[in-house]
């Protein structure tokens, strides 16, 4: 379709498929996307063709309150009216719990995030309008990453629309690779590691489990939500290749990151380059001194969490990270910063490899303690599930019969492709057409001949 039909059609038929397949799941928010989209063509538009800064600044202010207002609607108001309940049933004011059932339009932190930074890189004189709304509406809701990203710059997609695409041996290998990578990673990996995540994080068992057992438990959640989530993202990019368009990269190996700073630019690329770009730069960045640098590291990290979900824990994962970065900002003021590869004409020094390693294992542990508010339903489990990784005595038993040695062959595979991205990082080894067929075709058997548990929804459908 999208290669034989007149390109004008294709991208309608396009447009129409990819709401079909996002009102699916529930049609009664597919208005949501609608106006979120109606509403920032237009404004792009009005902050175009307008010459006066405040009457521009207006314009951008009516699309911040549109977007932010379905968000904080939608996502958010359910989490403050049960908050507002909670203070009044314990001063004695009100007993009800309101919006118990309600269920998040899923997707509407990723498409309110795409269609809100079209107009403000039209404020900031990034780009230029869309000339057809077909087009800005297909930016908003194209099916790939329209439910859980990558989180997609309109002044970066939407030229590729202006003309067919042109579809590559290249492209079409490469995006066989990133669905079947994706695949295998959500399939095989993350939903088998599911087994030892819910056991763990559930509160009937917490109190039974032994220190080994939670952090096995931690240990398998922080491979599974990047096999998951990563397992998407290359799923999207995928099927992107297939039809000659391009995502940007959301994923790059993040555990191998030797900085909280570095952690950030390898998990969840374009939402962290979203935060830093319009909130974090908005604030002032760091061009204010240092006080007001930690403080906007705060709290760009604080609404980050914020926006993985309405609750206290997310709040606290994003605000543990934001802590992180700015005692590694302390630590490291006026010293040299590293890139992410630390070799030169592809060989590495034994000074950077151990200062490297010991970066590893010191932003790995840190961020595997925070995983823990990401994971648990309430700060009450948070601090139990700590309480259990370091306060219970290690004398108890190592495994029980719900936590087998089995789910450590699972953690092989996300091990591997992290220690084939330090070798390429490191001594320059190259990820060639051939070696990524051989990887997709073992892939591909795993595939077919390992047993699947229970089917699981994507983790970041929620969000």
């Amino acid at each position: 379709m999208w290669r034989f039909l007149p390109f004008g059609m294709a991208k309608s038929v396009l447009l129409f498929m990819s709401l079909a397949f996002y009102g699916w799941w529930s049609p009664m928010y597919v208005p949501l996307i609608i106006l979120s989209s109606i509403v920032d063509y237009a404004v792009g538009a009005k902050i175009y063709r307008s010459e006066v800064i405040p009457i521009q600044r207006l314009w951008l202010i009516i699309s911040l309150i549109c977007n932010l207002g379905i968000l904080c609607i939608f996502k958010y108001g359910p989490f403050l009216m049960q908050n507002f309940a909670y203070l009044g049933r314990i001063s004695g004011i009100i007993s009800i719990d309101p919006f118990e059932n309600w269920i998040i339009p899923v997707g509407i932190s990723f498409y309110t995030f795409q269609s809100m930074s079209y107009s403000i890189d039209i404020y900031r004189g990034k780009m230029k309008p869309a000339k057809s709304f077909r087009d800005f509406f297909l930016f908003v809701s194209f099916f790939p990453q329209l439910v859980a990203g990558p989180i997609v710059r309109a002044h970066k997609f939407m030229p590729q629309l202006t003309c067919r695409p042109r579809l590559s041996a290249l492209s079409t290998h490469r995006g066989l690779y990133y669905i079947i990578w994706g695949m295998f990673m959500k399939v095989v990996v993350a939903d088998n590691l599911a087994i030892p995540v819910d056991y763990a994080f559930n509160m009937d068992n917490l109190l039974e489990l032994s220190p080994a057992q939670a952090w096995m438990g931690l240990i398998c959640f922080s491979n599974q939500i990047f096999a998951d989530f990563a397992g998407y993202s290359s799923i999207a990019i995928g099927l992107a290749y297939l039809m000659g368009l391009r995502f940007p990269t959301n994923f790059n190996y993040p555990y191998i990151s030797a900085s909280f700073s570095e952690f950030w630019t390898r998990w969840h690329i374009t939402l962290s380059q979203w935060l830093r770009d319009y909130l974090y730069i908005s604030l002032g960045g760091n061009r204010k001194g240092n006080s007001w640098l930690y403080f906007n590291l705060i709290v760009t990290m604080l609404l980050g969490g914020l926006w993985h979900g309405p609750s206290w824990t997310f709040v606290i994962w994003g605000g543990l990270h934001g802590l992180s970065l700015c005692i590694e900002r302390l630590l490291h003021r006026g010293r040299r910063q590293y890139p992410h590869s630390y070799a030169k004409n592809g060989t590495i020094t034994f000074f950077n490899a151990i200062r490297k390693l010991l970066g590893i294992m010191i932003v790995f542990l840190v961020v595997q303690v925070t995983w823990v508010f990401f994971r648990a339903e309430s700060i009450t489990m948070s601090l139990l599930f700590l309480k259990k990784m370091f306060v219970s005595p290690f004398t108890e038993v190592f495994f029980g019969e719900h936590v087998e040695t089995i789910y450590f062959v699972l953690l092989i595979p996300v091990f591997i492709f992290h220690l084939g991205q330090l070798a390429h990082e490191w001594f320059g080894i190259r990820k060639t057409a051939y070696r990524l067929s051989v990887i997709a075709g073992i892939m591909l058997f795993l595939l077919l001949v390992v047993e699947r548990s229970e089917e699981h929804a994507f983790i970041y459908f929620q969000f």
